[in-house]
């Protein structure tokens, strides 16, 4: 539980969604569909793993590590039609980096490889707005998430399960980090 709470606050915090917008599932579509506008509806949830544990007890690199993640194969829109997505996202180079730091490796150098911390909240997400829903045991304890029957805030950043994820990542941080680099040099 603490890992899973640990997470909600880290999320909470960078402002991964806009906790002032909660307002009720239904609601939020119905505006979309008066108003002709393009929206898309899904649920976050936690997921939770013992990291190292092939560690003895005790040993403190074995924890458990909490994770909020999109419901990325659920997405509907306004009108409850599932919605689709052009999946010309990024291909991951986790496979290539691993790859060449084992070409290094096999000369007699130490490798190693690392990923990005929450490397996806770092870009805003982008196309339509998009709204979640988040389980019942995530959500804050006050009065008015209390009346809701299906409470959802507005996502503002990329997350984890979201199928353009990837691509906006790419596009917004990797591109402009990279652009920089390239100015600097």
């Amino acid at each position: 539980k603490s890992a899973f709470d640990k997470e909600w606050e880290r999320l909470t915090a960078q402002e991964v969604w806009d906790m002032r917008s909660v307002r009720e599932w239904d609601d939020v579509a119905a505006e979309a569909r008066r108003t002709n506008t393009e929206i898309q509806i899904a649920n976050v949830f936690s997921i939770c793993v013992e990291k190292n544990s092939e560690l003895p007890e005790g040993h403190p690199n074995r924890k458990y590590k909490g994770r909020v993640v999109f419901q990325g194969n659920r997405v509907w829109k306004q009108d409850w039609e599932q919605a689709t997505f052009l999946d010309l996202g990024s291909a991951p180079a986790t496979l290539q980096a691993a790859r060449f730091a084992d070409c290094f490796g096999i000369e007699g150098y130490d490798t190693e490889v690392a990923d990005a911390v929450q490397a996806y909240i770092q870009a805003f997400l982008t196309g339509p707005a998009c709204w979640v829903c988040f389980p019942p045991e995530a959500r804050p304890k006050d009065g008015l998430w209390d009346k809701l029957k299906r409470p959802v805030v507005r996502l503002i950043r990329a997350l984890y399960g979201h199928p353009d994820s990837g691509t906006i990542w790419e596009k917004n941080v990797v591109t402009q980090t990279s652009e920089r680099l390239v100015l600097n040099l």
